[in-house]
């Protein structure tokens, strides 16, 4: 089988970027998307204005998997059911042998493009591959972040949420070791109370070694307090140090399970002196403790040999995201690259969908309901394909990357945020 190219993919995503302003502005007649069809001409009496028709729908939350119809009234979900009446509709998407799921959700990435070197385009990763949600998780902290919020969330059209760093220098400069005048309780409380409804959590980037112990049990012990203040959960850095883990409560998340073992990092299988065989107990106490994992695969915080032998043990994590993953040709990748990976490891089609889709809406409190299809929900719909081929991709392993061969990868062929649909190709 031929390899696929990825400059060529990601032109293509490019190309999937238009956003059509609205369903009325969609071309008709001889000029219509091949896709997209008129489903009735008194657009007046229809009841739906948009209908996602004979798709395999995949939504967790609800325990969905089988081909079905979503009907998009007003922004919102109104219906999903079998063979409704594309004269009920005012346009009407063929999906067949498509994937039809809720619009996925990045739980981890940064994208404070310009701002930080680190940042990397929210619509690139997000609305042209099917995410219509991303959180950042720490770019910015207290300093910076009415600086992000004015110069990239209030102008993209991906949804963008955020998690404030813990220090006002934000991410990523080794930033709660460098002055500990960084961590400033009342700059962090003082931007979360003007940004309640962006800010939904903490980010506290640890490096989770032994010798640092009494400082970041200092830096949680704050995090702690102003997340309690707050009500927001903690995200922090992976860590297998009892000490640190027993400060994160139910809801928080821990993040980068599967880090190769190094001087800085821990994963699912100790610290970065002692690896056990299995995965540790205090890591397999996480989920009876109601605490999240996030895991990245690509080439972010990622050696295979660690992600295959914790998956074999049947070992996943909650939440998929990229934390700025990197596609072979270092363009910045999208959640599908994990997702792929993860189904290559064994993961389900379902369980690979709901660890974009239900679980991370589950994590923090969205002011809307996303990650779902239920009616009422905001109209966030991510239509994918499995294209089938050989895919090499890395790890984050230096200087000897390890690499894979993948069967399948998956696509994004369109994507309908807050009901405005973002076509899979230009229209004709």
């Amino acid at each position: 089988m031929a390899r696929s190219t990825r400059r060529a993919f990601l032109g293509q995503l490019g190309a999937a970027g238009v956003v059509l302003p609205g369903l009325d502005s969609f071309p008709r007649g001889a000029n219509a998307s091949p896709a997209l069809a008129t489903g009735q001409d008194s657009v007046s009496e229809a009841s739906y204005d948009l209908l996602i028709a004979g798709g395999q729908v995949i939504d967790p939350g609800q325990g969905l998997s089988a081909v079905r119809d979503v009907a998009i009234r007003h922004g919102r979900i109104a219906r999903v059911d079998e063979n409704i009446p594309a004269t009920q509709a005012r346009q009407v998407f063929d999906a067949r042998h498509k994937i039809v799921t809720p619009g996925l959700i990045d739980l981890h990435s940064h994208v404070y493009e310009h701002g930080t070197p680190l940042g990397v385009n929210s619509d690139l990763v997000g609305i042209q591959s099917g995410v219509t949600t991303i959180v950042d998780a720490g770019t910015t902290g207290a300093s910076m972040f009415p600086g992000f919020r004015r110069f990239v969330i209030d102008g993209a059209r991906t949804r963008i949420y955020a998690l404030l760093n813990i220090s006002t220098a934000g991410c990523c400069t080794d930033e709660i070791y460098l002055d500990p005048r960084l961590i400033n309780t009342r700059a962090v409380l003082r931007i979360i109370d003007a940004h309640r409804d962006l800010i939904l959590g903490l980010k506290v980037r640890v490096r989770g070694r032994h010798e640092d112990l009494a400082h970041d049990l200092s830096v949680m012990k704050t995090a702690r307090e102003i997340a309690d203040q707050t009500g927001l959960p903690i995200m922090m850095h992976w860590s297998t140090e009892p000490d640190l883990l027993a400060i994160l409560k139910a809801g928080d998340i821990l993040t980068h399970p599967f880090n190769p073992p190094s001087e800085n990092s821990s994963n699912v299988f100790g610290s970065q002196f002692t690896q056990a065989n299995e995965v540790v107990p205090q890591i397999l106490e996480l989920e009876d403790r109601g605490i999240f994992t996030d895991g990245q695969l690509a080439t972010t915080h990622h050696q295979w040999e660690v992600s295959e032998r914790a998956t074999r043990q049947g070992w996943f994590p909650n939440v998929i995201s990229t934390d700025v993953a990197r596609n072979p040709d270092r363009s910045p990748a999208s959640v599908l690259l994990p997702m792929s990976q993860f189904l290559h490891l064994g993961l389900s089609l379902e369980g690979v969908i709901e660890r974009v889709t239900t679980t991370p809406a589950k994590v923090l409190n969205y002011p809307e309901r996303v990650g779902s299809l239920e009616p009422g929900s905001l109209a966030d719909v991510a239509l994918l394909e499995l294209e089938e081929g050989m895919f090499t991709f890395g790890d984050s392993t230096r200087p000897d990357t390890q690499t894979r061969e993948l069967r399948q990868q998956f696509v994004n062929v369109a994507t309908v945020k807050g009901g405005v649909f973002v076509n899979g190709g230009v229209p004709a």
